[in-house]
This record gives C-alpha cells, structure tokens and sequence, in this order.
C-alpha cells in the first residue's frame, strides 16, 4: 500500500475531528441541564463554545486538507510511504487500537468515579435517609460497559474484521493465480 504524509495527515485531522464533536456533544445535557440552575449564564456560553467547536469539527472534516498542508512541511509533502501491511490487517490494527483505548478509558473513569463514590458516602454517611445520587452509579456502570466493551473489541477485533470482510462479499480465502503447478522448489 502506497500512501503520502498528506494523506496520513488528513486521515488523522478528520479522525480528530470526529472525537472533538464526539466529545462536545457528549457534553450538550449537561449543559441544558444547567440552563435550569441558578447560573443559566454559564451554560448559555458553554453551549455558545460548545456549538463553535462543533463547527469547527465541522469544517475540519470537509477542509482537512487546509491543514495538513499546513502542517507538512514542504520537501516531505510528497514524500511516499510504502508499507507491505494488506488492508484487512490495518482494520485489524485500528480495531484494537480503539479496543485498547476504550479500556484504557473507561478503567480511568471507572477509577475517579469509584474515589467519587467513596467521597460521597464519607460525606452522606453522617446524614440519615441520605442517598447516592443515581447520576454517579450510572456513569460508574458506563464506564464499566465501556472498559468490557473495549477489552472485547481488542481480543475479538480479528473475528470482526473477518465479520467485515464477509460482509462486504469478498471471498474468505483470496485466489491464488495458476495452480500448484507454476510453484517451483528452490534448490
């Protein structure tokens, strides 16, 4: 496979942009939540900064190309990067990169949400009829379905690829040219 550090960058910034409005819009309900508090102010901006990100990510997806030229520099723009990895194992990789990176996550929120959770009984301890808010046990059991999700992801990652692969009608074992006649034993 043959491909340019121009096209690696543009790949990589419209993947950046996907996970800046994957996480902004994670953020809009809580932001609308706010909206009802006493300080409406703030999530009024936040959205107001929240809908600019989005429109960043926005024009970063359909112009990445603006900045990958940017940021390559001129004599290694054109530069070509040959690699010998077939495609099925480039999504295999991927797939357990992201496999690994949703574990990675979620074990970190899992970890200060657990502190949280301890911190919140020592304060409600004292108190009688006091009770976890649910919020917490239900972004603590997210973060649990995202760190099993994410260690399936990576472990199952070459049966999914295969699962693709079929999917998209290819034949499960690529046709070799000629036969067993044209291969000849080296002496």
């Amino acid at each position: 496979m043959k491909t340019s550090l121009y096209t690696v960058l543009c790949i990589a910034i419209r993947l950046g942009a996907v996970l800046m409005a994957v996480g902004l819009l994670e953020s809009v309900p809580l932001f609308l939540w706010n909206l009802n508090s006493s300080d409406g102010r703030f999530a009024k901006l936040a959205l107001v900064l929240t809908a600019s990100g989005l429109a960043i990510a926005f024009v970063l997806w359909l112009k990445p190309g603006v900045l990958a030229w940017w940021a390559s520099s001129g004599r290694s723009k054109g530069e070509v990067f040959e690699s010998h990895i077939e495609a099925n194992q480039i999504q295999y990789i991927a797939l357990s990169v992201l496999g690994v990176w949703l574990a990675i996550s979620g074990l970190a929120s899992m970890t200060s949400l657990a502190i949280q959770l301890v911190r919140l009984h020592l304060q409600i301890g004292g108190y009688s009829g006091a009770q976890i808010p649910g919020a917490v046990l239900g972004n603590l059991s997210r973060a649990l379905v995202t760190t099993v999700a994410g260690v399936a992801l990576a472990l199952g990652s070459r049966g999914l690829v295969g699962l693709l692969h079929r999917l998209r009608g290819y034949p499960t074992q690529p046709a070799v040219a000629g036969g067993d006649d044209e291969i000849t034993p080296r002496d």
